[in-house]
């Protein structure tokens, strides 16, 4: 182990060496306080590996190994450069468009599995040095249908999360036009820092993206918008 590079409630990240190839890696710990909860959470972090195992995409992070330190679940997958998309907004328009290609490119592969990614958000999101962008943390990966608890960041959940409805691949593109207005504005459509503050936050509709950043295009602005549609049959379909 080198160093932390990321914490948050439910695990730790750190940059780690291989020992036998002298490779860095990140290297996902669950946090664990036992009881019969902790199993849970093992057999879900473990399902979360698995899961990212089988989906092979350029645009999603590998995963390596799964195994156990002093009783603690682990993963490594591959070292990332780059930043966050919270960490770049607002982007000309262009170049917020190649991200969000590879997102929903992403996402096409994941809805193809009838899951649904469920936590798309700037943070979710590291572009590359490359000027790529690959989908990361896939902790509240769910599948298609009415899930048992809400998991998100609030300014980017889907109505449907909220009123308990079911999900499907129409929730993450929700999410993916949230992003997309982060990413060409730099700052969310709907400002909530908490679920409780989503009713009311909702109650007034954005200005489009381009009438805030009159170079962005009206078809791709009101694409935004239509992503941002409360009613999923508002919304394109599919990812591709």
């Amino acid at each position: 182990v080198l160093d932390l590079i990321g914490e948050g409630g439910m695990a730790t990240i750190h940059r780690v060496v291989d020992s036998a190839t002298q490779t860095q890696l990140a290297l996902k710990q669950l946090r664990l306080s036992g009881g019969a909860g902790g199993e849970l959470r093992t057999a879900h972090f473990e399902r979360e590996f698995v899961t990212l195992k089988q989906l092979a995409h350029p645009r999603i992070i590998r995963v390596y190994d799964f195994g156990f330190d002093a009783e603690q679940p682990y993963y490594t997958m591959e070292l990332l450069d780059g930043q966050d998309a919270r960490d770049l907004a607002p982007l000309e328009w262009s170049l917020a468009c190649a991200l969000l290609r590879d997102v929903a490119s992403s996402l096409a592969l994941v809805h193809s599995r009838r899951l649904v990614y469920r936590d798309l958000s700037p943070r979710n999101v590291r572009c590359t040095s490359d000027g790529r962008a690959k989908l990361l943390d896939f902790g509240a990966l769910t599948s298609v249908g009415v899930p048992s608890q809400i998991v998100g960041t609030p300014a980017f959940i889907a109505p449907e999360a909220l009123f308990g409805q079911p999900l499907d691949q129409r929730s993450d593109l929700y999410s993916l036009g949230a992003l997309a207005y982060w990413l060409l504005t730099g700052q969310p459509a709907y400002r909530a820092r908490e679920l409780a503050e989503l009713r009311d936050a909702w109650s007034t509709r954005p200005a489009p993206p381009a009438a805030l950043v009159p170079s962005v295009p009206e078809a791709l602005s009101s694409l935004v918008m239509s992503l941002l549609s409360h009613n999923p049959t508002g919304r394109p379909q599919h990812a591709g």
